[in-house]
């Protein structure tokens, strides 16, 4: 898929912006606080309708407006959609070619956009639900059913934290949910194992690319419980076992919402033995890897990567652009780079123009 197009209306700092775009690589440049992030942060917000900056909407509200648009021009082959976002305080509208969207989950299958922010170089150090994110998400953009699955995980998780909290507890209808939960979660796990094997079926290859040798990078998911033909009768003993500690803190204390990921570096935990660099590279690599999952040219995702170059040398920078270039629609801001081949976009004081390639082909 190609973004052609993107109209924004009173979008964080920008009251009107119409850009025209090319495949492969764009850079948008200009000085810090310029307003860069902000048009990649309105590419993003196409995929999912949520921003990786603020989960308050009415942030992206240029200050003092009522209203905000983000109409987007998507090519995917020979199938052309308009998708338009209006943003209020009171919520958000979305349209598909003028009619309503009739789910918010079928959005990312319209327009899929990959996502590297400054705060992605902490994956493997920072908190285990930044990971369950990066997974959850990922999954969700190619399967639909994933994203109702943890939408009904959430909210029997939310009735049984309740329940523990009530003053007068009703044991009985605890079993219940917990029965509801391990049958919601057993999807959840082999949906969550699967995708993982894909992902380690590229992600060595794709690492070796930005590193610039051969190394051996792999995700390790481990599910709270082990996926076998028991899974349920287990998954209630283990649930039984926690009830009194989850009685005392009036919290669920295992199950999906609580599991994590491991990522090795030549067989070690990257996240504890790996240098700021390794954990960098290593981080591109995971977040990029979801490009080479899925096989139809069409519907390959867009990537963003904001502010991406700033820490890397010129080796791996190097490394970096040449694997940009082979993507069929990539944007990236910085301060000022040259990558020969890429288009630009220049950002002065909340403006933004397309210009020439000033440091030649």
């Amino acid at each position: 898929m190609i973004l052609t197009r993107i109209e924004l209306r009173d979008w964080r700092s920008y009251s009107s912006l119409d850009l025209s775009f090319d495949k492969g690589l764009t850079v948008i440049e200009g000085k810090n606080g310029e307003g860069k992030t902000n048009i990649a942060e309105a590419i993003h917000y196409l995929s999912f309708a949520h921003s990786w900056r603020t989960d308050d909407d009415t942030h992206l509200l240029r200050v003092g407006t009522p209203n905000s648009l983000i109409r987007a021009y998507v090519n995917e082959g020979e199938l052309r959609r308009v998708i338009e976002i209006h943003l209020s305080k009171d919520g958000k509208r979305i349209l598909l070619n003028e009619k309503p969207l009739r789910k918010l989950s079928e959005l990312s299958s319209l327009i899929n956009v990959l996502l590297f922010s400054p705060a992605d170089t902490g994956l493997f150090i920072g908190s285990p639900g930044n990971r369950r994110s990066f997974l959850d998400t990922s999954i969700a953009k190619i399967d639909p059913t994933y994203l109702s699955l943890i939408g009904t995980y959430r909210h029997l998780l939310a009735e049984r934290n309740a329940s523990l909290k009530a003053e007068k507890r009703d044991f009985d209808y605890l079993d219940v949910l917990v029965e509801r939960l391990l049958e919601i979660e057993k999807p959840i796990i082999e949906k969550r194992l699967a995708y993982v094997k894909s992902l380690n079926e590229h992600l060595s290859p794709l690492a070796s690319r930005l590193f610039g040798s051969p190394r051996a990078v792999k995700v390790a998911y481990r599910p709270f419980l082990e996926m076998n033909d028991n899974f349920i009768e287990e998954g209630k003993k283990a649930y039984k076992k926690s009830l009194e500690s989850d009685l005392i803190h009036k919290s669920t204390s295992l199950g999906v919402h609580r599991e994590d990921f491991i990522c090795y570096l030549d067989n070690k935990d990257i996240g504890v033995y790996g240098s700021q660099g390794e954990n960098r590279l290593a981080a591109i690599a995971l977040k990029l890897c979801p490009y080479f999952l899925i096989s139809e040219p069409n519907k390959k995702p867009i990537a963003v990567l904001d502010d991406i170059y700033s820490e890397l040398d010129s080796t791996h920078a190097r490394n970096l652009s040449t694997l940009l270039l082979t993507l069929n629609q990539t944007f990236v801001t910085a301060t000022k780079l040259n990558i020969p081949g890429a288009s630009y976009i220049e950002v002065t004081d909340h403006k933004a123009y397309r210009r020439n390639n000033e440091y030649g082909e």
